[in-house]
């Protein structure tokens, strides 16, 4: 995965940049603004990627509304036979504004842009396609249908979901049922729409590793603070700290990941050798990519002026303790837990096991 945008597309995907111009819901491209293009080349970019990793188009074309509102928020949602993500050009703007804020601080970037050769505007245009992802996965998943659960009342689930929705609900949507739902099902478009981006691991594509995931937890820090300033609506999403636990933990596992699914699909009854990091290698990603990647985000959080998603992280012992606590027990209580976002973590995968289609 490059993340590039004259990629040779397989037949079914619409030309770059052009073609999603042509079938969104865009002003003419001669006065679009800069944010109306770099959302709509975030889209086209996602959809290349979603072509990439699949082998074929994505179902359906997104329609793209792109709202004039200075705020954060993009939903999805189902209109007819028609999947619509609606963003604001605050969402563009705002994702711009923190990578310029983080690259302009000098500990940052020595310690991110020298090491990556990273710049504000990549870094950027890969939060916005990781959205766009994430936005595109609630429609793969079916999460515009309604569950079935152990409890009739948790069947209640919006038509649409966003990072922060600008449409008002009955107050039957605030439920706790409801809200544990929607929260469960954002982590499931996160866990997909991460896999995505990060793609299958390379020991020559470390760097590049570092920063998606960099630009992964970005938008979570994103999307919490336009939550949490969202009195009128309420919390929609997991604390950045949780999503961001989900997302190191899959980093974490990615050198192994491949050798462990072949073993899955074939009958060795080990991993052959040959496939598998040795544990030297596995030592030193944590060492060069993970360990940093944790560090990123808790300077990105400094750089937002977000403490309680750096109390929530905690120390760097705490939440890697907290990671090796759940992958030796998948089914560790939250009060087993240090860390906020762990805890909630555990709750969710708990909530998650009495939801079912």
């Amino acid at each position: 995965m490059r993340l590039t945008l004259n990629q040779n597309l397989p037949a079914g995907i619409i030309d770059p940049f052009c073609g999603v111009a042509d079938l969104v819901h865009l002003c003419d491209k001669s006065v679009m603004s800069d944010a109306k293009q770099q959302l709509a080349r975030a889209l086209e970019t996602a959809l290349a990627q979603y072509a990439e990793t699949m082998g074929e188009a994505f179902p359906i074309l997104p329609a793209l509304d792109v709202a004039n509102d200075p705020d954060l928020w993009a939903v999805a949602e189902i209109d007819g036979d028609e999947f619509r993500i609606r963003v604001s050009t605050g969402t563009a703007d705002c994702t711009a504004s923190l990578w310029a804020s983080a690259f302009a601080d000098g500990e940052f970037r020595k310690s991110f842009g020298i090491a990556t050769g990273a710049d504000a505007s990549t870094m950027s245009h890969i939060s916005l396609v990781w959205l766009m992802l994430h936005e595109m996965h609630h429609f793969q998943m079916r999460h515009f249908g309604a569950p079935t659960a152990r409890q009739p009342s948790q069947a209640s689930v919006l038509k649409k979901h966003g990072l922060v929705t600008r449409t008002k609900k009955s107050a039957s949507a605030h439920s706790s049922d409801a809200t544990e739902i929607s929260l469960i099902f954002e982590m499931r478009a996160d866990h997909d729409a991460t896999e995505m981006l990060l793609d299958a691991y390379s020991s020559d594509e470390w760097l590049d590793l570092r920063t998606r995931v960099a630009a992964i937890s970005a938008m979570m820090m994103l999307i919490e603070r336009a939550d949490s300033s969202n009195q009128r609506l309420g919390i929609t999403h997991p604390k950045a700290a949780t999503r961001i636990f989900q997302l190191l933990g899959h980093v974490i596992d990615m050198p192994v990941i491949a050798a462990h699914l072949e073993l899955n699909q074939g009958t060795d009854s080990q991993p052959r050798p040959d496939n598998l990091p040795t544990q030297a290698e596995q030592e030193s990603f944590a060492a060069q990519i993970v360990i940093p990647a944790f560090f990123d985000a808790v300077s990105l959080a400094n750089i937002t002026s977000a403490q309680t998603i750096t109390d929530d992280l905690g120390s760097a012992t705490d939440f890697f303790h907290d990671v090796e606590a759940v992958k030796l027990d998948h089914s560790a209580a939250p009060n087993e837990l240090v860390t906020v976002g762990a805890q909630q973590w555990a709750d969710l995968v708990a909530l998650n096991t009495q939801i079912s289609w």
